[in-house]
This record gives C-alpha cells, sequence and structure tokens, in this order.
C-alpha cells in the first residue's frame, strides 16, 4: 500500500484515514465496585474548571535548536470494513491541528498516516517504516486490537512514544507484564463502559433477562463477558449469546437464533463497530426485533455520526461511552462548534479520541519547550499532562497510562428540531483502566 502523507501546514489540510475501536481480554487486577453515578440533568450542568489555554507557539521563547517538524505516524484503518473508523479519527485529529495553527512549541506538526486496513500485518509493517525511515517523533493510532497486539513488542523494544488512540485492548494498561513506560492510551480500555452499563441495566433500565450479540473474534467476546458477568453480578440473566463473523452482510440468520433461544429475554445487548454496527441497527429493525426486545448498544451502536444514514432504526438505543456530542460543558460545546464549522456534521467519540491526541502532544511539547532530545523527559511530560478537554479534565493514570475518563449513558431520542440525537442519561466520572 502507497503511503500517504500529509505535511499540515494550513488549515486547508486534508483528511484521508480512518479508525474504530477495540479491545481484548488479559490479566485483571481484583474488581472494584462501579462508582456512584451522577444525573445528568439537561438544564443545568455542573459548572466546569476554567478552560486551559490552547498550546500556542507563538508563547513560547525562542529555542536555540534546529526548527526541525514534530512528526506524528497514525496508523489506521484507511480501507475495508472500517474506513469509516479511520477518517473520522483522523479529522478528529485535523480539527485540533487546526487550533493549533499547526505549531507547538515551535515545532511544525506534520502528521504521517499510514492505512493499516484493520490487518496486524500490515500495521507492523507500517509501524516499522514510520519508526525507521520515517523517524517519527511518535505513533498514534490503531483501529482494532489485532493491530496493536502485533505491534506492542516492536513499540516497546524500540523506545518508541506511542499514545494509542483508538484500540481497547485491557493487558495494554491493566496488566503490569505488559505495560510500557513509552505507551499510553488516549482513548478508552475494554470493559470500562460495559462494567458500568450492566449494572445500570439492572439497577435503572429494569432489565433481568438480556440476549447479547458481538462479532466472534476476540474484542467481541470479552467485553460481552464483561456485560455478562457483571449483569449476572447484579442478579440479571442471560437469555443467549449469538457471535456472528466480523463484516458479516445479513444479521437475518444470527437475530433468528435471538427470537429462537431467547423468546423471554426483556432486552438485547450488541457490540458492533464500523459498517457492521451501521448494518446491524438497520437490520434489527427490519427484522422485527426493535419492537420487541429494547437494544442496549455498545461500540458504535447509536453513535451519532451514523444517526442520519440509520435514521429511526437508532431511535431509543441506549450506550455507553466516553463522548456524546451534546454534553452540557463549555469546552464541549465549543469542540462541537468548531467541528460542525469545518466538517458540516456532529463529532462522535473517533473524532474526539483524536482531537485529544494532538491537544495532548501539544502540551506536552510545550512543557519541554519544543525540544524531544531528551525522550524520557518528554515521556515524563506526558505523563505529566493536565488540561480541560471537552468532557473533562484530560489526565493519565500513573500506572496504567491511559486516560481517566467520564462515562456516559445516553439515549436516541428525536430532538426538537425533528432530528436524532444522544441525550445523556447519567454520567460516571474519574473512570480509569483499573476501575473494573
Amino acid at each position: 500500500m502507497n503511503r500517504r502523507r500529509f505535511l499540515v501546514v494550513s488549515a486547508s489540510a486534508v483528511a484521508s484515514a480512518l479508525l474504530a475501536a477495540c479491545g481484548g481480554g488479559g490479566a485483571t487486577p481484583t474488581p472494584a465496585s462501579a462508582p456512584t453515578p451522577t444525573s445528568a440533568p439537561a438544564a443545568s450542568p455542573t459548572p466546569a474548571p476554567a478552560a486551559t489555554p490552547t498550546p500556542q507557539a507563538a508563547a513560547t521563547p525562542t529555542v536555540a535548536r534546529p526548527a526541525t517538524p514534530f512528526k506524528i505516524g497514525v496508523v489506521v484503518a484507511q480501507t475495508g470494513n472500517l474506513a469509516s473508523s479511520g477518517r473520522r479519527h483522523i479529522e478528529g485529529m485535523q480539527l485540533a491541528l487546526d487550533e493549533l495553527d499547526n505549531t507547538a512549541a515551535g515545532r511544525q506538526l506534520e502528521l504521517i498516516p499510514a492505512d493499516s486496513a484493520g490487518n496486524p500485518e500490515q500495521s507492523l509493517t507500517h509501524v516499522r517504516r514510520l519508526v525507521e525511515s520515517e523517524k517519527v517523533d511518535v505513533i498514534t493510532g490503531f483501529t482494532i486490537t489485532p493491530e496493536l497486539t502485533a505491534v506492542r513488542d516492536y513499540l516497546h523494544e524500540q523506545k518508541q512514544v506511542t499514545i494509542v488512540s483508538i484500540a481497547g485492548w485491557p493487558p495494554l494498561t491493566r496488566d503490569p507484564k505488559v505495560r510500557s513506560p513509552y505507551i499510553f492510551r488516549s482513548s478508552f480500555c475494554q470493559g470500562q463502559y460495559e462494567f458500568i452499563q450492566a449494572k445500570w441495566a439492572y439497577e435503572k433500565g429494569g432489565y433481568r433477562n438480556i440476549a447479547l450479540m458481538a462479532p466472534d473474534y476476540q474484542t467481541g467476546r470479552t467485553v460481552a463477558e464483561i456485560f455478562k458477568n457483571y449483569f449476572q453480578k447484579s442478579g440479571g440473566q442471560i437469555a443467549a449469546e449469538v457471535y456472528p463473523p466480523l463484516d458479516t452482510q445479513d444479521f437475518g440468520p444470527y437475530l433468528q437464533r435471538i427470537l429462537q433461544n431467547a423468546a423471554n429475554a426483556d432486552a438485547v445487548w450488541a457490540w458492533f463497530i464500523g459498517a457492521d454496527a451501521i448494518r446491524f441497527m438497520t437490520q434489527y429493525q427490519e427484522f422485527g426485533l426493535k419492537d420487541q426486545f429494547p437494544l442496549l448498544g455498545g461500540a458504535e451502536i447509536g453513535d451519532d455520526p451514523y444517526l442520519p444514514e440509520v435514521g429511526e432504526a437508532a431511535l431509543g438505543i441506549v450506550s455507553a461511552i466516553n463522548y456524546a456530542a451534546r454534553y452540557e460543558r463549555p469546552q464541549n460545546r465549543e469542540f462541537v462548534q468548531k467541528f460542525q464549522q469545518k466538517f458540516n456534521r456532529l463529532p462522535g467519540h473517533l473524532e474526539y479520541w483524536g482531537y485529544i491526541t494532538i491537544m495532548i502532544l501539544a502540551h506536552a511539547l510545550e512543557a519541554v519547550k519544543g525540544d524531544t532530545s531528551n525522550k524520557e523527559a518528554f515521556v515524563q511530560a506526558i505523563k505529566n499532562v493536565r488540561f480541560q478537554g471537552p468532557m473533562n479534565e484530560v489526565r493519565f493514570h500513573p500506572e496504567a497510562q491511559g486516560v481517566i475518563t467520564t462515562v456516559l449513558i445516553r439515549r436516541v431520542e428525536k430532538l426538537p428540531d425533528g432530528t436524532l440525537g444522544n441525550v445523556v442519561l447519567d454520567e460516571y466520572p474519574n473512570i480509569d483502566d483499573l476501575s473494573f
């Protein structure tokens, strides 16, 4: 695959990539109880701390060193079933670059996308090229867990500064044997949403018997197992488990299994990403299950960017995630407004993760005055990052090196203007990779 390289030099930089979310199983610390949710009233959101000024090159004193570009490799799917995910992720990065005028601490920010196509071997090939030939300063991206597991050892051995900005493979941050001092994660950890959503479904949703559907690969089965465990611990039962393969075109046979084996279920929980998520939502309604079994969504089920295409089929879906375009917070309103002006649509979690990833790097660069020659000092600067982002204060867990996040329970509703959108029902702040 020919590489596509974007030298970000103006606000007219063009997008070309994609992404999606993922995670996997692994060693897990002793589970802790879920935090008590904070209700999210629409009329009077909790006042947010004052926003940290956006890092700007103009505020940084001149440094006696060559003004070499700061190269950011971003390895995401740009073709195939996950292409929309990569594109959305990079668009979030581009918005951040626009705000920064493509510079931080006097360094020009150069984005170098590489198409993983969701393929582990292709991901490793691109990572080697970016590290050994392009000499990038940092690697970001990784659309799904298999991409990440294929490159983790190489990145650690090379001491390559990395911010995983999509894939949620749990051992990367939860297992001390797998963690690396050079690898951070700015997105999420698989299990963060599921353990909260399972408890919410039983305690607040009133559900007692739920059928599960997820793609038949490591991540799909891992997240389904986490939801299952916490739902059962709460007192619920699992009516059936169905696992279609990735890139399923016709979900009919698998939905038929729900009807045959889970007739007594009072809801279905489903977890799908990319084009699979769109097809599933549409076919769930077409097959007649929507009126019989309320749908609880994981991953990209019910995500705002897909609502115009999915339409009424998404109405009523309740999902758990760490971003919502209508979350009431001044920093989020500003983020959404700027994103809509640039891309003429609402952002979702993939765009949000791309945006904060670039901002994390910008703040770290400011902390070292643009000098990344001391790798250990730059890594420490990333660990120390703290700023007010669209959802919460962006900061890393000191051990896990994953961002501490706010998990939302949200529902797709018809808004006063006639469009569909996610309305926040509950929020759970300060969730980290070791919270479950």
